[in-house]
């Protein structure tokens, strides 16, 4: 550690010292205040305002268990001996807020600790180490309040603590910042598809007199028809047909049960990996690339991913728009590849993100390992429009996709940056000013 910084145990730079969540009854949730819960905390490292469950709490209640900004959260027990100890800390509450009683709750004094600073150390390897110390496994991991309390953590001056949040979390910002564009350019691909291949509005404009609709080609536009046909699932335009996937792709097939080594051969997509309809990459593993179960399976730009396994997440979709080297998936996962004579992959990906509660409902088996088959996959009906309308939406799309892949390259360098930079701010190896002129000394 820095020179002149001094350690403390951590109770001693907290108000009050460590507080365990709420628990209440059925009968008090659904209404009242947010309540921060597991889910919460392992989805968002740093808390700011999201949809929550909700729970009544007294005014008592409400004085003794409610959230501040810069309270950090630590998940008190976790199924996986790594989560237990889990930190978080809260950026923002839009409303009060709660945290339930597999939370711990602890409040920095910031008189003499900044919140952000304690959160940072909690997510470097020293704080990691830190609560390996604590961590007990029975039938689940844990940790208690009284044992984090006693934890002996750096304590720097006030004013360099600041400095290495600021350093730290501006770059978090950006991350954060990157993550909320791409939520918006995936809300505008995805509203246009809605407008164009599930509402028909251009259709319906059509018929209604319209002489074009904005944001369509007007040549795209003068070849729609202005009247519906019956289908399967109900009207579609004139000339547009609702076909069996199978028919429309020229590879669907589950992946492979990977050989998993620790360095090396090809990326493994699991379905951890989808998430939120993005292919999330820190979850992936490796196998080795010499067996011959890889040939012909490497993922091609594209691919649509159907998560095929599993309750509460089978029929989860993604669309690959970024690979770098070989990569296949395991056998939890469907590669659906579009065949390009019949529809745009574009828009086969959107039409199957739009339908993941219709795909989770083919799934079959107990309830402890729902499967999604290939056949029953293949029976899905998706839309075909013509090709001049499918490509006109691809060609909008692709740019917005671009953006995402460019912001989502660019949030993994930066936190590439922020991890290694953490252990050595964290430890005092290197101060602020000089990290800010760009060096690489301590």
């Amino acid at each position: 550690m820095g020179s002149e910084w001094s350690t403390l145990p951590f109770k001693e730079v907290l108000c009050g010292g460590t507080r365990n969540g709420i628990y209440k009854k059925k009968e008090f949730h659904g209404s009242g205040v947010k309540i921060v819960n597991m889910g919460e905390l392992f989805a968002n490292p740093r808390l700011f305002s999201c949809p929550m469950k909700r729970v009544e709490l007294t005014d008592s209640e409400k004085e003794r268990f409610l959230l501040k900004p810069g309270d950090l959260l630590f998940a008190r027990r976790s199924l996986v001996a790594s989560g237990a100890g889990k930190c978080s800390i809260v950026m923002s509450a839009d409303e009060p807020t709660t945290f339930e009683s597999s939370i711990i709750r602890a409040r920095p004094n910031r008189k003499v600790a900044d919140g952000r600073f304690l959160y940072y150390l909690f997510s470097s390897p020293h704080g990691r180490h830190l609560l390996d110390t604590i961590r007990r496994q029975v039938a689940v991991a844990g940790i208690t309040g009284t044992d984090l309390g006693q934890l002996e953590v750096p304590v720097p001056p006030l004013s360099d603590q600041h400095r290495v949040a600021e350093t730290l979390g501006t770059l978090d910002d950006k991350i954060e910042l990157n993550r909320q564009m791409n939520g918006t350019l995936e809300a505008m691909a995805r509203a246009i598809f809605k407008a164009w291949f599930v509402d028909f509005e251009p259709v319906k404009a059509k018929a209604a007199g319209a002489t074009s609709f904005r944001g369509m080609p007007q040549p795209v536009f003068d070849q729609l028809p202005n009247h519906f046909t019956d289908s399967e699932l109900g009207p579609v335009p004139e000339g547009w047909e609702r076909l069996p996937l199978a028919e429309v792709t020229e590879y669907l097939k589950r992946g492979i049960s990977p050989k998993y080594i620790e360095k090396g051969g090809v990326c493994v997509i699991n379905q951890r990996c989808i998430r939120d309809r993005w292919i999330d990459l820190a979850q992936s593993r490796r196998h080795n690339e010499e067996l011959k179960s890889v040939e012909g399976r490497e993922l091609h730009l594209l691919d649509v991913l159907v998560n095929s396994t599993g309750v509460g997440t089978l029929g989860r979709v993604a669309q690959v728009f970024n690979l770098s080297g070989k990569t296949i998936v395991d056998s939890h996962v469907t590669v659906v590849r579009a065949d390009p004579k019949q529809i745009v992959p574009e828009v086969l990906g959107y039409d199957l993100s739009f339908r993941e509660s219709e795909i989770e409902m083919l799934g079959h088996g107990s309830t402890g390992q729902t499967e999604l088959s290939r056949t029953r996959l293949g029976e899905l009906l998706v839309i075909k429009a013509p090709s001049d309308v499918q490509e006109a939406f691809a060609r909008v799309v692709r740019d917005l996709n671009d953006k995402r892949v460019a912001n989502w390259l660019e949030a993994q360098t930066l936190a590439a940056l922020r991890d290694t930079l953490l252990p050595k701010l964290i430890s005092g190896e290197l101060r602020v000013p000089v990290a800010e002129a760009g060096s690489d000394g301590g």
